[in-house]
């Protein structure tokens, strides 16, 4: 069984042993991403591992969740599966940030105590899409809009060419 993760810690103490920790997230603790969910209910499963790579401490991480959005289409719930892996380079400031190899993404420590739910947060903001729209045609108004142009391109077959009159008069 998975545990609840703790709130806080040392993640450069950690990298330093090697400390890997697996456990799940109520999505109900994270305010942010809240604010523009339909639903705060279920967990974000989280896999973590800190260590060092030669002289960078980093976070290797996995998560994985079911977020509830609306469809900015249809205005309906949909469902936004979020299934990621991450690589984060523990940096003090920006000098480091512009350091780190490519493979990293710059995450700033700035004290020893830092907020492990955030670090998770910011995360999944990152993976949220920019416009929440369902995979498939959901709209009527979509629906109706592509049979109007359906039968607009049928009926346009069909009809006679309104300048053929102006072909008969250049002979």
């Amino acid at each position: 069984m998975k545990q609840t993760l703790p709130v806080n810690l040392n993640f450069r103490q950690k990298a330093k042993t090697g400390f890997e920790i697996q456990g799940k997230l109520p999505i109900k603790q994270l305010k942010r991403l809240n604010d523009v969910l339909l639903s705060d209910l279920g967990d974000v499963q989280v896999e973590l591992k800190f260590g060092f790579a030669g002289h960078i401490p980093f976070i290797q991480g996995h998560i994985a969740t079911e977020l509830q959005l609306k469809c900015q289409r249809c205005m309906q719930p949909m469902a936004h599966i979020i299934d990621n892996d991450f690589k984060l380079g523990l940096v003090l400031n920006e000098e480091q940030m512009d350091k780190l190899p490519d493979d990293f993404e710059p995450y700033l420590v700035e004290d020893d105590s830092n907020h492990l739910h955030d670090m998770i947060e910011d995360e999944l903001l990152l993976l949220m899409p920019l416009v929440a729209m369902h995979d498939f045609e959901c709209s009527e108004y979509v629906n109706v809009e592509d049979t109007v142009q359906d039968a607009a391109a049928g009926s346009s077959d069909e009809k006679e060419n309104p300048f053929s009159v102006l072909k008969d008069l250049l002979k």
